[in-house]
């Protein structure tokens, strides 16, 4: 065990010395893909509006009720104004502004606020069939289809909230008897954080599981290219099997490095990914990863459980491979083969809408993402989570087991 712990602390030492080396471990591919991800939005509205960035939403004869709304309100913070009343733009600029990415938003030309106030006062008297004449239109570019969702994003985030503090500030006597309702304060940093929180780890149950595996592999394929690899092409391997250490020790030991530096770095892919959810603000509609991503200490814990068994049987997987083939490019090009899976199982992940089945959990690797799919999805099964870790280390024994007895023939 001793010689074991030292061998493990030397492929450490390898990595943490070469700042190089370090960087394309732990930083470089989280940050790449975390550039990916902000820029996907960006790419999809210039393919659909050719511009560049959320365009501001032009109002027409917006009330004063909206504008104090969009000054104060919370859920206004991503979005710009231009206000405008009737008669200030023409038909052909309405259509260039719908053209370039815009959301026209229309309200009634009556008093809209007067309108809101005489329904609340109509209801009061008994009137209930009463109908308000005020009324709010989005329009937006049906040929842009990135704006379909944008005017649906605006109408769920600006204009339901608009309608509670429309409640609040204009139901005038409505209110004074007896008909006030409960809410909760928008402003409450938890709520906040629950309320986006809902939304984003939906989005970042199907995104991110994928990107974790396709990152973890990268991470257990370039080490094991260079701690086994590159060493038995170089002839070192050999020699070291040659010192006093034995192989069980020498190989374990850097096995061990493998599964914790992988796991590192699978934290630091979730901290980048984390980060680039806290900073999308602006949460467009195309954004991939949504604002308010978060996982709960428990979620967190169940994440570091599952990732060094996924580790260990893809380090064996990569054994596997190193020492079944002797030329040096046959074992680059088979060691990045499973990368082409893991592409094809993240879009795969993205695309699908439906909870994994318990079956799924059998399969090695693939149970990992179901399980961190649960786990994005605030939906953690702890047995499946158990049972997924089972089969990965159980595969992974026994796919060591035959490395080293090739080995040792």
């Amino acid at each position: 065990m001793r010689k074991t712990l030292i061998i493990f602390k030397w492929e450490i030492s390898k990595i943490l010395t070469n700042w190089r080396k370090a960087l394309t471990v732990f930083l470089f591919p989280a940050v790449l893909m975390m550039i990916a991800l902000n820029l996907f939005p960006i790419i999809m509205n210039y393919i659909s509006t050719g511009t560049v960035g959320r365009k501001p939403i032009v109002t027409l004869n917006a009330p004063d009720s909206f504008v104090e709304f969009t000054e104060s309100g919370y859920y206004t913070l991503p979005y710009k104004f231009d206000f405008y009343e009737s008669g200030d733009l023409e038909e052909k600029e309405l259509k260039k502004i719908l053209s370039k990415g815009s959301l026209i938003v229309i309200f009634s030309d009556n008093d809209f606020d007067e309108e809101i106030e005489d329904y609340f006062d109509e209801i009061r008297e008994g009137n209930i069939g009463y109908t308000s004449e005020a009324w709010i239109d989005i329009n937006f570019d049906s040929n842009a289809y990135v704006m379909y969702g944008r005017a649906v994003q605006f109408q769920t985030e600006v204009l339901e909230s608009y309608e509670d503090y429309c409640f609040d500030q204009l139901s005038g006597k409505y209110k004074k008897i007896g008909y006030d309702r409960f809410d909760l304060n928008d402003f409450n940093p938890i709520t906040s954080v629950v309320l986006n929180r809902n939304t984003a780890n939906s989005a970042a149950s199907r995104l991110i599981p994928g990107i974790i595996m396709l990152l973890l592999y990268y991470c257990v394929y370039s080490l094991s290219c260079d701690m086994f690899a590159a060493e038995k092409d170089r002839g070192f391997l050999r020699k070291l099997l040659m010192t006093p250490a034995p192989p069980f020790s020498i190989f374990g030991g850097k096995t061990l490095a493998i599964i914790v530096i992988s796991l590192v770095s699978s934290i630091v892919t979730y901290l980048v990914l984390f980060a680039a959810s806290w900073l999308n603000i602006s949460n467009d509609s195309m954004s991939l990863l949504p604002f308010g991503m978060l996982l709960t200490t428990k979620e967190f814990l169940a994440f570091l459980l599952v990732i060094p068994a996924t580790s260990y049987v893809m380090c064996a997987i990569c054994l596997s491979i190193v020492f079944s083939l002797e030329k040096m490019p046959d074992i680059l090009t088979n060691l990045q083969f499973p990368l082409v899976l893991f592409l094809i199982e993240f879009f795969a992940q993205m695309a699908r809408s439906a909870p994994p089945f318990m079956v799924e959990f059998l399969v090695p690797i693939h149970g990992t993402i179901c399980a961190l799919r649960d786990i994005f999805a605030t939906d953690i099964r702890w047995s499946y989570l158990i049972l997924t870790c089972l089969v990965d280390i159980l595969v992974g024994t026994l796919m060591l087991r035959h490395s080293f007895k090739k080995i040792g023939d």
